[in-house]
């Protein structure tokens, strides 16, 4: 199954400990790499984590994080940016068609980023799922409502 995270479910892992969500949404991180799901990220999504992170990271670690972000997680980063080096590799005229479903601006081009790069995933996973349900080709879903769709850990597969 091809999962997308979204910024939220890293920094609440990362950087809110303290956030009430956290116990849950570690265990779905865990639960999303032993289960062996293909786990990716938007460009736009992992760029926000960075600039989270970047107020109490070493100017000197910022340049790394994305790399240690993709690796520490498992993540697969969509567009490649290796193919799609340009930030976004989408047109002014798709984020504003996009904000058409009154969309802000890093959600549009994140939503854009799916249809473009990955309107094959499974799933969108995110705590603000009301920001995109029905403004994607792809399900949305908050972590909890994935995990309730899920077998149980270590379950016999049909």
């Amino acid at each position: 199954m091809k999962i997308l995270v979204d910024a939220d479910v890293l920094l609440i892992d990362h950087r809110y400990p303290q956030d009430p969500k956290h116990p849950r949404n570690r265990e779905i991180l865990n639960r999303l790499r032993q289960d062996g799901h293909d786990i990716s990220i938007t460009v736009q999504a992992l760029l926000e984590v960075v600039g989270v992170l970047s107020y109490t990271t070493p100017i000197a670690d910022i340049a790394g994080l994305p790399d240690l972000i993709l690796l520490n997680y498992g993540l697969k980063l969509i567009p490649d940016p290796q193919v799609y080096p340009d930030y976004a590799a989408v047109t002014f005229a798709d984020i504003v068609t996009q904000m058409g479903s009154q969309m802000s601006l890093g959600d549009a081009v994140q939503a854009v980023q799916i249809r473009m790069f990955a309107p094959q995933a499974d799933a969108l996973m995110t705590w603000n799922a009301k920001h995109f349900k029905g403004k994607l080709a792809i399900p949305v879903l908050t972590p909890e409502e994935w995990l309730k769709l899920q077998p149980p850990p270590n379950a016999p597969t049909p």
